[in-house]
């Protein structure tokens, strides 16, 4: 078994972790980089010290010294890691240790998505459904900070993700590499299996009026700015959120369409029948062509984009014979769920 001596090691782990990148070909501005172990927009991988001898991804919550650094980025085991950066700064390791080279080129999560679209494989979202729980960064988020009921969140089968590598070890003990690749859930980079959405987030089952799971969506519960705050299963197709509550209720009895999810929780927990288009620019139609006949009210949000929603919406169900009423939000109110918390909530 190979041997490094205390003196090496401490030598590798006081090396500059941005310099250690560089010899990688990660490219390095301003002390930040883009996280390879996930898809990275913005710089969230960051070199931290005078001496820049560690690294930390303030998304992965994941960081360490320059060993670690090459063990992540390469994929690599802890020998393998330690003798290139002996080759690399000339360390003497004093014993016959053979030469590890590293890739070439780096693949980043991002260049990974230009690839063609995964479908969704609904095995492998359904184990994440029915085995997810609600950690206690998506408890706070959903009942202190927003104060929706219980119930809502449980009858939804709402869970929550807060490390994406615990869950994609989770994953590889029940489905194969292949199946997980192909998922829409899972990236594969250089050989190695990421989690798709960025973390903490909640999770959103989509599921269409027959009960059947049709899609996921996360929520960002971070506190990354940069980091997108909803992501969508790769290739899922735009849907409407809670389908399945068309079940429950009778034509011409009162329905709600709100602009996301947040608002259409909130709106649930108050008591009201509630469905959701995604945001205010994406209107799925043949979705919304199975809400003609009910007394539709939307509440949207205070703004210029909430204002635009509702006149397309407003305009689609005219042309199918069926009506919109705005309800609209007090003065100085932004959106639903604030109203929600003031007039609902205890």
């Amino acid at each position: 078994m190979a041997y490094f001596s205390e003196n090496v090691l401490a030598r590798l782990k006081a090396l500059s972790c941005e310099d250690v990148a560089k010899k990688l070909n990660i490219s390095v501005k301003r002390h930040r980089a883009l996280c390879f172990m996930h898809e990275d927009h913005h710089p969230s991988l960051a070199f931290l010290g005078a001496d820049r001898s560690s690294w930390y991804c303030f998304v992965c919550n994941k960081g360490g010294n320059a060993i670690d650094l090459v063990k992540e980025s390469e994929n690599c085991g802890f020998v393998e890691a330690c003798s290139w950066l002996c080759q690399e700064y000339n360390i003497e390791i004093g014993c016959n240790i053979p030469v590890y080279k590293p890739r070439k080129k780096k693949i980043l999560l991002k260049q990974f998505h230009k690839d063609e679209e995964k479908p969704f494989v609904k095995e492998v979202a359904l184990f994440l459904i029915e085995t997810g729980v609600l950690t206690e960064t998506a408890r706070h988020f959903l009942f202190d900070e927003r104060k929706l009921s219980p119930e809502v969140i449980n009858d939804l089968k709402i869970v929550s993700i807060d490390n994406g590598y615990d869950v994609v070890n989770k994953l590889k003990v029940k489905f194969d590499d292949q199946i997980l690749k192909d998922s829409g859930i899972v990236a594969n980079v250089n050989d190695k299996l990421y989690f798709r959405f960025f973390t903490p987030c909640l999770l959103f089952p989509y599921y269409n009026q027959k009960k059947e799971l049709i899609g996921l969506q996360s929520r960002y519960l971070g506190t990354n700015k940069e980091a997108p705050r909803f992501q969508f299963v790769s290739s899922q197709k735009t849907r409407l959120f809670n389908l399945p509550i068309l079940n429950t209720i009778r034509k011409n009895e009162d329905l709600y369409i709100s602009e996301g999810i947040t608002d259409c929780l909130a709106l649930l927990s108050s008591g009201k029948k509630a469905v959701a288009i995604p945001s205010a620019t994406i209107l799925p139609q043949l979705d919304l062509s199975l809400l003609s006949g009910y007394k539709l009210h939307m509440v949207p949000d205070s703004d210029e984009a909430g204002d635009k929603a509702f006149v397309k919406l407003q305009l689609f169900f005219i042309n199918r014979n069926s009506f919109l009423t705005e309800e609209k939000l007090p003065e100085g109110i932004k959106d639903y769920s604030e109203y929600y918390k003031i007039h609902f909530a205890d």
